[in-house]
């Protein structure tokens, strides 16, 4: 999947840091080129998708930083790397990024992987789909139990 990416780190706190883990994500929509407001999940024509990624414990030390977006269950594909981010020594507890496409996304399961110093310290899924108000059932089929 060719993306147009790009990501940005906000540096919050003076200090460098290591996590133990990432302690939430939360999905944003875009409102001009900034962060809007908070989503469970994106529209296939939310094209630029921001998170805020807060990390948990920080601790003292200089550390590299790498952010994998996924596509992993999608409609046109599955466990594909789209893009990554990588930043030195962050300042802060949270890490803003953002994605795009020029296109709308396909709908399915994707997922990030916060990486630091190489080594894996979490990971989200999230999803891409039609508001659920806006969806419909065009097929079901019942089974009986035997």
């Amino acid at each position: 999947m060719n993306a147009l990416c790009t990501a940005v780190v906000l540096f919050a706190m003076a200090g460098a840091a290591q996590a133990t883990t990432i302690e939430s994500v939360t999905l944003l929509t875009d409102d001009g080129g900034e962060p809007g407001k908070e989503v469970a999940m994106f529209a296939p024509d939310n094209r630029k998708q921001h998170f805020s990624i807060k990390l948990d414990e920080m601790k003292v030390g200089q550390h590299s930083f790498v952010v994998e977006f996924w596509a992993d269950e999608t409609v046109t594909s599955s466990n594909e790397k789209i893009t990554e981010f990588t930043t030195d020594g962050l300042l802060a507890n949270t890490i803003t990024a953002q994605i795009s496409l020029p296109r709308e996304w396909p709908t399915g399961w994707y997922r990030l992987d916060v990486k630091m110093d190489g080594k894996p310290i979490g990971s989200h899924r999230y999803v891409v789909s039609k508001p659920w108000a806006q969806q419909t059932i065009n097929y079901f089929k019942l089974h009986r139990d035997d």
